[in-house]
């Protein structure tokens, strides 16, 4: 039985992908990277550090670009339910809350042919709370 455990949480690790790069935040605002995907499949993820008072929203736009042309989009939600965590430690007391450590947010796109990709990325509240510390919330590219 334990064999069992053990292979499928390596399944599960197997299946986050390898990072291929990263868009790096420390307030909100846009920033862009330049790193080389494969066709298919690209995920999304969040390296986050924040800590909050009251009701937040906040969402990543993402655009990836070959050749000059948008290829794909998406939007991300990093404060969502994570479904794969890593590092992880999260608080909710009252109207304090806090996430810390890396978790694949359920937003993935499909890159129809493989190279050189611009990920052009806005952070973004569409609730800002009454008082927030960001420290990171970098947008990590996995394929």
């Amino acid at each position: 039985m334990k064999r069992i455990g053990w292979v499928f949480a390596l399944a599960v690790v197997a299946g986050c992908g390898k990072e291929a790069g990263r868009v790096a935040f420390s307030s909100d605002g846009t920033g862009a990277a330049t790193m080389t995907l494969k066709a298919g499949d690209v995920d999304f993820w969040t390296d986050i550090d924040l800590s909050y008072e009251g009701n937040a929203a906040l969402a990543y736009r993402v655009t990836l670009e070959q050749g000059g042309k948008s290829v794909a989009t998406t939007v991300c939600d990093p404060l969502a339910r994570l479904n794969v965590k890593t590092m992880w430690t999260e608080t909710n007391v009252g109207a304090s809350h806090s996430r810390h450590g890396m978790g694949k947010m359920s937003c993935t796109v499909t890159l129809p042919s493989g190279g050189a990709t611009e990920v052009h990325a806005t952070l973004a509240w569409s609730a800002k709370p009454s008082s927030v510390t960001l420290k990171k919330a970098d947008l990590v590219v996995k394929q």
